[in-house]
């Protein structure tokens, strides 16, 4: 049986996320994003995210966050990557800037993830977000931030979102 998505936003977090960018962390000191990279999901056939909606509406995100092995412990998959547990992920309303540089509101919601690495937000006003994952200070991995934007299908897709390994 073959399950039919639509190319979200939610969707185009998936495993190639890590694959689209550098592992230097951005953002001056006083931000929210300070020490954290940058990754822009690709859904699974390699389509960028959709443009900000016109009229977004109310939505929600989840998934799991992942680790890169140890090498030589084999390939990494969506099934054998080590899930991150005690991520802290955090939304953010985007009021401006640039896509690379978003100005952000004051935090909406922050959940921490469990052993298994999941994690639910609760449903958020529609409108461009940024969701932030910090891994705890003795993590071995450095955490990362995305932007997204609600929709009623928003939390139809689950995100896999692959944090850089120190």
């Amino acid at each position: 049986m073959t399950r039919k998505t639509r190319p979200t936003f939610a969707l185009a977090i998936l495993a190639t996320l890590a694959l689209a960018c550098s592992d230097n962390p951005t953002a001056s000191e006083n931000s929210p994003l300070a020490g954290l990279t940058l990754r822009e999901g690709t859904d699974s056939v390699g389509n960028p995210p959709p443009p900000e909606p016109t009229n977004p509406t109310p939505g929600s995100f989840h998934g799991t966050v992942l680790g890169q092995s140890e090498p030589g412990a084999g390939n990494d998959s969506l099934i054998t990557a080590p899930r991150v547990a005690d991520v802290v992920v955090t939304v953010f309303p985007v009021t401006g800037g640039e896509p690379g540089a978003p100005t952000l509101g004051t935090a909406e919601a922050t959940v921490t993830t469990g052993a298994d690495g999941k994690f639910q937000l609760p449903t958020l006003a529609g409108g461009m977000y940024v969701v932030t994952f910090n891994p705890p200070g003795s993590s071995i991995y450095g955490g990362v931030w995305v932007t997204a934007a609600t929709s009623a299908q928003s939390n139809d897709h689950p995100w896999w979102v692959v944090l850089w390994k120190k």
